[in-house]
């Protein structure tokens, strides 16, 4: 049988790991910003450091909510809600701008 000690520290390493990678995900998200506002055209480097930065943020913000549903009953609810926010964010917002570019699209 397990010791419940050593459950506790595996427990505690899998909600660290998780908020690990949910505030790296975070982090590259914010690293594009700069980037994008300071790369002006689609073609310079700072456009390009930009969607690297961003695509990374994605990568990493399914990763941690793949990580959060796998250990999902184990994981505090702080970590649970930290680890899915960033790709519902995400996701939110290209559905939003999905929307609106349908919507202001010229109809002629």
């Amino acid at each position: 049988m397990v010791d419940d000690a050593a459950w506790r520290v595996a427990i505690a390493q899998r909600a660290r790991r998780t908020r690990n990678v949910a505030v790296w995900s975070i982090a590259f998200f914010i690293a594009a910003v700069p980037a994008a506002l300071i790369g002006g055209s689609a073609e310079s480097a700072g456009a390009l450091l930009a969607l690297a930065s961003w695509l990374l943020g994605v990568m990493a913000s399914i990763w941690a909510f793949v990580l959060a549903f796998r250990h999902w009953e184990t994981l505090p609810a702080a970590t649970r809600w930290l680890a899915c926010l960033p790709l519902l964010v995400v996701l939110f917002l290209m559905a939003a701008a999905v929307i609106v570019t349908a919507l202001t699209r010229p109809t002629g």
